[in-house]
């Protein structure tokens, strides 16, 4: 789906710069376009506990500013979505590719209740709390996103879904059982497919084939197990399986093999009502001679049965010799179909359909049940349009000889708590596990898994850049075991265990949940270090971690907080006051460069680390909780979405270059591409802010002089 759209500005990037830009901007009356890739817009500002100096609340100023944003008439946010191309167009405007990328959810349906968070199967870190805690595959970002909307977070199809010839949501499945619904596991399997305890003893397992976690560990999440579990599990539960409403159309079938079966299941579910003409023979087929073979139980096979047929399908006995056209007229049938593709020879009717290949092999069931899902679906088209047609890949590698082995050893029963163990295994490697219980509890209808990429062609006259920043990642530096020790976390984790948000309500350590009572601050954590590629001071280090002391003490008034720094950079408004009440608060500056981070034997650390102030030499100090200042690096990512020689210059830091510096801020080397905030380099906020509205001021004054030249 594509759409165009024109706009006097387009802002990349939805953080206190680039709201402030594009607020602006549209009170002069301007038309601006604000793409975040986030699904909320925000920025880093709304993660943070409190600012400084002033301390006061993140979320109480930068709420309001998201939700004016959003809701301004002449600014038009795009959450969710990414620029991909920007060129210069003939007339000196830009074209830019906006791709929004699809949430899975109907915004204008979805209400933000977030019914569907609470039954949703699969666990992810939560990155609105520095995955500190979980969230789940569908989520509403935070508490205060602006839109409050849910998002599907999906990569694609999972291996094991992909690779089912029979259909079925593998992952889906295994989520449920993982999660002990093991009704409803069922019940999705259903929806998908027949045969569930069949499959479990016969499939060749070809999901287990593609399994990430059998590439990664050699050793595949038992799937066949789960599904054989699942067989047992409804052998021993007597569910009410609700047949569904079936309409006035009846089609016959002969046969009582597997595709027979199977296709009058997917026509049951169609609302076709399905007649299975036995002719004297047992339904099954051959899958009563895998069962005379040992492979498959016969109360597995007669509990499949019993399931198709409580689907509404018929059963009628009728002599062999019956002529096909007697058996439709005598039943009043839309159509017929032959499962014996040899039987169907005796008859060429315009109603009566058939397989061109014999398939009943137990081995290939899976490969039968798609095959009648298929068959189903030409058989729905023909008694809506009077036409039949099956794909061209309805039988794709079943003719000639079918080199699938038996499957041998896979007839015990499996305990619903074996199951869950073998699917605790799973990886989620696609994230979204297509189990379709949001579908299900959201009261709004709003989950739509048809949502594709839609692309926005967007002509701008100017470009505003307001990326921001990232933060450092401090496994790059090994030594302070912020990979290997569980209470080693970074400042914006601290910042989260302060927030009223906070994902535990108090300050905890991760290992183990105690309260901490001496807690270190280690500063330059990614910056000012060659080893790291970092060189410069980051800026903002040494104030929110001031912060972090005075909330720590605050939250927890008896515990010991130390700051380990190399230099204390206090240089704003009001910074030194703040830095001095934080020493007459109780916070002990260490002037010292930490060099390792070792554990101790109840999880407390050792820091080491060069005295600088003292007798210098080496020293060591236990804590029992250590917080990484980490640095800001840059995120230049966009330039790559420039094409030609359009893109704007960086300096050595890799941030946004500003062509004239101070004397015209936020202006860049390319004429009407602009940068404003943090992207130019680390900034506090109230510098973004400030200079955020002097890039608006640019862009304007920019668009007054274009309109009259």
């Amino acid at each position: 789906m594509k759409t165009r759209l024109q706009v006097d500005c387009l802002v990349v990037g939805g953080g206190i710069s680039g709201m402030e830009s594009a607020i602006t901007l549209g009170d002069m009356g301007f038309d601006v376009l604000l793409v975040e890739k986030e699904a909320s817009i925000g920025g880093k500002m709304i993660l943070l506990s409190k600012v400084f100096p002033t301390l006061d609340c993140s979320s109480c100023i930068s709420t309001p500013k998201m939700a004016s944003t959003y809701n301004h008439p002449k600014v038009t946010s795009f959450t969710y979505s990414e620029v991909r191309s920007i060129k210069r167009g003939p007339n000196g405007a830009f074209e830019a590719k906006v791709i929004k990328r699809p949430t899975f959810v109907d915004p204008e349906r979805c209400t933000g209740c977030g019914q569907c968070e609470k039954v949703c199967t699969v666990a992810r870190p939560d990155q609105f709390n520095d995955g500190l805690i979980a969230r789940r595959a569908i989520y509403i970002p935070f508490p205060q996103a602006v839109p409050k909307k849910a998002v599907v977070e999906k990569k694609g199809v999972s291996p094991c879904t992909r690779s089912c010839p029979a259909g079925i949501s593998v992952h889906g499945m295994v989520a449920l059982v993982r999660n002990g619904r093991f009704d409803r596991a069922y019940s999705r399997h259903l929806e998908d497919a027949p045969f569930v305890g069949s499959l479990g003893h016969l499939c060749p397992a070809y999901c287990e084939m593609k399994c990430t976690q059998g590439k990664k560990s050699k050793i595949p999440v038992g799937i066949k197990g789960i599904e054989r579990a699942l067989g047992y599990w409804h052998l021993k539960n007597s569910v009410n399986e609700t047949p569904p409403k079936s309409g006035e159309k009846r089609f016959g079938i002969v046969g009582v093999g597997p595709l027979a079966l199977s296709l009058a299941y997917f026509l049951a579910q169609k609302g076709v009502r399905p007649l299975i003409f036995t002719q004297g023979k047992r339904l099954g087929g051959s899958l009563l001679d895998a069962v005379e073979k040992g492979l498959l139980p016969k109360e597995i096979l007669e509990d499949d049965i019993n399931t198709i047929l409580a689907q509404g399908v018929e059963q009628k006995d009728s002599p062999e010799k019956t002529p096909f056209d007697a058996l439709l007229e005598q039943n009043g049938l839309e159509g017929l179909f032959i499962e014996d593709p040899v039987r169907a020879k005796e008859s060429e009717g315009e109603r009566i359909f058939s397989s061109p290949l014999k398939l009943d092999e137990p081995h290939l069931l899976p490969h039968i049940i798609g095959v009648a899902r298929k068959i189903s679906v030409a058989i729905e088209k023909f008694l809506e349009k009077g036409e039949y047609s099956l794909p061209e890949d309805a039988f794709k590698g079943l003719e000639g000889e079918i080199s699938i082995q038996e499957p041998q050893g896979h007839n015990e029963e499996l305990l619903p708590e074996e199951a869950q163990g073998l699917a605790s295994r799973c990886l989620d490697c696609a994230v979204c596990s297509q189990c379709h219980e949001c579908m299900k509890a959201c009261p709004a209808n709003a989950i739509d898994f048809s949502m594709e990429p839609e692309e926005v062609s967007v002509t701008t006259k100017t470009i505003i850049i307001a990326t921001g920043f990232s933060l450092f990642d401090p496994s790059k530096k090994p030594l302070l075991g912020y990979d290997r020790l569980p209470n080693v976390i970074t400042a914006m984790q601290m910042d989260r265990l302060l927030a009223p948000t906070r994902p535990y309500n108090a300050v905890l350590r991760p290992s183990d949940g105690k309260v901490p009572g001496n807690i270190a601050i280690v500063l330059c954590a990614g910056s000012r270090d060659r080893t790291a590629g970092n060189t410069w001071c980051s800026r903002i280090c040494c104030m929110y971690s001031i912060k972090q002391a005075q909330l720590i003490m605050g939250a927890l008034p008896i515990a010991n907080v130390t700051i380990y720094y190399i230099d204390i950079r206090a240089f704003g408004k009001g910074y030194e006051e703040f830095f001095q009440q934080a020493k007459a608060m109780g916070t002990n500056f260490v002037k010292g460069k930490v060099a390792r981070i070792e554990p101790t034997a109840n999880d407390d650390l050792y820091i080491y680390y060069e005295d600088m102030e003292r007798k210098g030499g080496l020293r060591r100090q236990k804590h029992d909780l250590v917080v990484l200042a980490v640095g800001a690096m840059a995120s230049p990512q966009l330039r790559k979405a420039f094409m030609g020689d359009d893109a704007p210059d960086v300096d050595e830091m890799a941030f946004f270059s500003q062509s004239k510096g101070l004397s015209e801020p936020g202006v860049t080397n390319i004429e009407g591409v602009f940068v404003a905030g943090s992207a130019t380099g680390p900034r506090d906020i109230p510098d973004c802010v400030v200079h955020a509205n002097a890039c608006a001021a640019q862009v304007a004054s920019y668009l007054k002089k274009t309109e009259k030249g």
